[in-house]
């Protein structure tokens, strides 16, 4: 029996793997005379690429789009950790952020939540079933979607992004995996308290923030409250202990990399909820939001509050899915154990800032403490589901990967959402081999897209970072949603960026050159200068099919 609930396990995480996977393992190589894209990675894998390429140059690494100023008010180790694999195994960083590190990452995943299910409830079949929702839980976005477009789809209809897309955001991909084997190694050294054990826990706990803020701030307060409750109840300071140690390392990680954090978040209490309900393109009831605009406007408080926790209602099952059963899974007992206040801990504040909080340039991006919350109430609800009759059991088993798998079917169209051509690569793999020095490229310009079919030219697809992905230069100005979400003072730079490709005053234009230490004007032929190239203090030195490369002199 041991034998085959290892080989069921097995492929379970075999399988998961592939199904988180395919999106990265598809992205960032040579297909069809281009680089193709899929899911958000043509902005957000490409984000990575150009950081690792900062990296290795120095740390603090310089800001990507921003030239000249180090990164702030983000999380950086895991591109660290990539830089130093890419060195160390002298491979590509994106065979690594692509292919290397998704396998990786989503092995320890599977393999960490079945030991750690295996700890907290100590049954083999409750383990096995903690895997598959682990992988393929989603949301109840597939019934949004089918009464709306009589279709199946809507994995974050309510917000949330689930499971199968977990590798599409590699930091919080390893924050995870950190959280769930900090949890093993603790419930080891609750039992069995060994001074490397404690130091490796607070290492973990501590240097979390690094590769995932939300995460770190999620694990540091599980901590407290594990430690508080040991120091009262079992005259135990070990825990509390632990978590100053690790506290400590965190606040020397954040405070260096951080510059006005406290204005990353506004306070904005139900944003999340209300724009779920309020958008079409999410969950969209046009009647709740009329009654909550009336009742506000009427006063009419006891009516607005009502709309308002059916609104919390709709969220919080919506995205929780099938794992809604984890009500039925909560014991008066469990409080008695370290490691399920460890959890509940956790998971209260996974859940508290996403109502009251958001985040600044991109609101949506607090949803990111609500994963957290996501994974342990996955866990729970296999222990729910243990205990239903084997039909119902079956039954929820069957829906619970609905809204995911049309997620991941949408990964295997043969078409990329965007590439980067062959011919535009070789133009940035050239200026890659040049000198350093600041670059300048023309501002993204979204009206350009509707030029474009799909597939579409990255330039044209999203305001991504991939000059300097490719180039490994800093960009005077690129990926204005990230400079926004890094609270960049960055708007007279695009100011001027614009200005340049339409300016016609050449003493203006010079001199804006000169007094940005531009060395380089990278420019794809999709765009053009406002004045003849003789006419600038530039030569060029690099042109083809796809793009032209001046140097300014």
């Amino acid at each position: 029996m041991k034998k085959l609930f290892l080989l069921l396990t097995s492929i379970l995480i075999l399988i998961g793997i592939f199904f988180q996977g395919v999106a990265m393992f598809k992205s960032g190589s040579i297909r069809n005379q281009r680089i193709g894209y899929w899911g958000p990675l043509a902005r957000d894998g490409v984000w990575h690429e150009a950081l690792v390429g900062q990296i290795g140059k120095k740390i603090p690494p310089q800001n990507p789009g921003f030239a000249g100023n180090d990164l702030i008010n983000y999380h950086y180790y895991y591109d660290i950790l990539v830089s130093k694999m890419s060195s160390f195994m002298i491979v590509r960083p994106s065979f690594l952020i692509y292919i290397i590190f998704p396998i990786i990452f989503s092995t320890l995943f599977g393999i960490g939540t079945y030991k750690l299910s295996l700890i907290l409830f100590k049954d083999k079949y409750v383990s096995l079933i903690s895997v598959f929702i682990a992988y393929f839980g989603s949301s109840f976005g597939w019934v949004v979607d089918l009464i709306k477009h009589r279709e199946v789809g809507g994995e974050s209809a309510f917000w949330a992004n689930q499971p199968v897309s977990m590798n599409l955001n590699p930091p919080f991909a390893i924050s995870l995996v950190i959280i769930i084997f900090v949890m093993i190694l603790l419930d080891s050294y609750i039992n069995k308290p060994k001074f490397a054990k404690g130091t490796l826990i607070a290492i973990l706990s501590g240097t979390l923030i690094g590769f995932k803020v939300y995460a770190g701030v999620v694990l540091l307060f599980g901590l407290f409250i594990l430690g508080i409750k040991k120091l009262y109840f079992d005259k135990d300071r070990k825990i509390l202990i632990i978590f100053i140690f690790s506290l400590l390392i965190s606040l020397s990680i954040f405070i260096p990399q951080s510059r006005s954090a406290s204005q990353l978040l506004e306070v904005n209490p139900m944003w999340l909820v209300n724009t779920m309900i309020d958008a079409g393109d999410r969950v969209g009831i046009p009647d709740f939001t009329a009654k909550r605009f009336a009742y506000l406007g009427g006063r009419e408080w006891f009516k607005f509050s009502i709309i308002e926790i059916i609104g919390l209602i709709i969220f919080f099952v919506g995205n929780l899915g099938t794992r809604i059963i984890v009500i039925f899974a909560i014991k008066k007992s469990q409080l008695k154990s370290d490691l399920f206040i460890l959890i509940f801990s956790m998971m209260t504040i996974s859940f508290i800032p996403i109502i009251i909080f958001t985040q600044k340039g991109n609101p949506w991006n607090i949803i990111q403490f609500f994963y957290y919350f996501i994974y342990f109430a996955g866990l729970m609800a296999a222990y729910s589901l243990r205990r239903m009759p084997l039909v119902l059991a079956i039954l929820i088993i069957a829906v619970t990967p609905i809204s995911s798998i049309s997620t991941f079917r949408s990964w295997l169209y043969p078409n990329p959402p965007a590439y980067l051509s062959i011919k535009e690569s070789e133009a940035l793999n050239y200026l890659s081999k040049k000198p350093e020095g600041i670059v300048l490229k023309h501002p993204f310009d979204n009206i350009l897209r509707d030029r474009f079919k799909d597939p579409f030219p990255i330039a044209v697809y999203a305001d991504s970072i991939y000059v300097s992905a490719f180039s490994g230069k800093s960009v005077f100005i690129e990926d204005v949603e990230q400079q926004i979400v890094l609270n960049t003072d960055y708007k007279n730079r695009l100011a001027d960026a614009n200005r340049f490709f339409i300016e016609k005053d050449l003493k203006w234009s010079n001199k804006f050159l000169i007094d940005n230490n531009i060395r380089y004007i990278y420019l794809p032929k999709i765009y053009k200068l406002p004045m003849a190239e003789a006419e600038y203090s530039m030569v060029k030195i690099f042109e083809n099919e796809d793009a032209n490369i001046y140097k300014v002199i």
